[in-house]
């Protein structure tokens, strides 16, 4: 190739179109993370499936896209919330349990329920802190490329 060639991907248009796919995201991601607690976890969801190289945006896409670093924070926050509050519950339930250790046997056996519950909540405890260590990620990434000044 010679020096008047074009890569098509470093091109002015490519760029452009980059450009136009981080504030499509930007306001999509802005739209999901005003939605309800069902919908911000399956946001946080989304946002952790990996669908997205959050760790390809360069710097400067970071720092133009302030509202989607935002929506990032948000849905982290809520996933931190709904983290603490299962764990807080798994807490509760170990104090619970550990005071009826000698009945626990036949506690589990007579109340399935109660036992069911504590079994869901160490399952959402475990997906809300692996959702929260995604979007966590992701949003430190996004936040520090932010701030990054390149010379």
């Amino acid at each position: 190739m010679d020096e008047d060639s074009v890569n098509l991907s470093d091109s002015d248009e490519a760029k452009a179109s980059i450009t136009r796919l981080l504030k499509v995201i930007e306001g999509w991601a802005t739209k999901e993370s005003q939605k309800n607690e069902i919908e911000l976890t399956a946001f946080g969801a989304a946002l952790a499936s990996g669908i997205i190289s959050f760790s390809d945006f360069s710097s400067r896409d970071c720092r133009n896209c302030k509202q989607l670093i935002g929506a990032i924070s948000r849905v982290k926050q809520h996933l931190e919330k709904e983290h603490k509050k299962f764990d807080s519950e798994i807490d509760k339930m170990h104090i619970k349990f550990a005071q009826e250790m000698e009945e626990l046997d036949l506690k589990i056996i007579r109340d399935r329920k109660e036992f069911k519950k504590y079994l869901i909540s160490l399952i959402f405890a475990e997906e809300y802190n692996k959702l929260k260590s995604e979007v966590s990620n992701i949003f430190e990434t996004l936040d520090a490329k932010s701030k990054y000044e390149s010379f």
